[in-house]
């Protein structure tokens, strides 16, 4: 699929559906999430390496893809981090309010037994993305995203304690 330029919209691929409802089940309507070739921002001051979803709608600039499914885990991440903000503003949070700090606030967690419903937005998003990347491409790879700086979980991180960590903190996910 060839790429669209930047001031383009397209509605969800089908595969990124069956992406995102592998985290999300059926708790997002997704034929009304559209992704945005665009900044958000006006004149386009949404800088190009941010992406951002305070609407519901997601808005990509340098990292736009026309199908998240079939890129690499780093934008993977990326788009389930993004589809986190959908979700949790389908469950009331105010993604606009809380998202205007999100310049300011760490992005960076520690699993202390919490359900990541009681952590911040922006380390709820984090902790749904980087639980994915570990279901879906395995410890390696999420192991080679935190050394990246993707993935931000601190404190131990051998692959049997963070499973048993991750599956506390998303127990009963996604609630409704």
């Amino acid at each position: 699929m060839e790429e669209q330029k930047e001031g383009s919209l397209r509605l969800l691929t089908l595969n990124e559906v069956k992406l995102a409802k592998s985290v999300f089940g059926d708790s997002i309507e997704y034929p009304k999430v559209w992704i945005h070739h665009d900044s958000y921002l006006p004149f386009g001051l949404q800088n190009k390496d941010t992406a951002m979803t305070p609407n519901g709608e997601l808005y990509f600039r340098q990292h736009y893809r026309s199908d998240f499914a079939v890129t690499a885990p780093p934008l993977q991440h990326l788009f389930i981090h993004e589809m986190s903000h959908v979700w949790q503003r389908s469950r009331g949070m105010n993604v606009i309010a809380r998202g205007l700090m999100s310049w300011a606030v760490s992005y960076r967690y520690s699993l202390d037994g919490r359900p990541v419903r009681r952590y911040p937005m922006e380390q709820q998003a984090q902790i749904i993305a980087d639980y994915f990347i570990l279901n879906a491409h395995g410890y390696m790879v999420w192991n080679n995203l935190r050394n990246s700086g993707d993935i931000t979980l601190d404190g131990d991180i051998t692959e049997a304690v963070i499973k048993q960590q991750y599956q506390k903190a998303m127990q009963n996910f996604p609630w409704g």
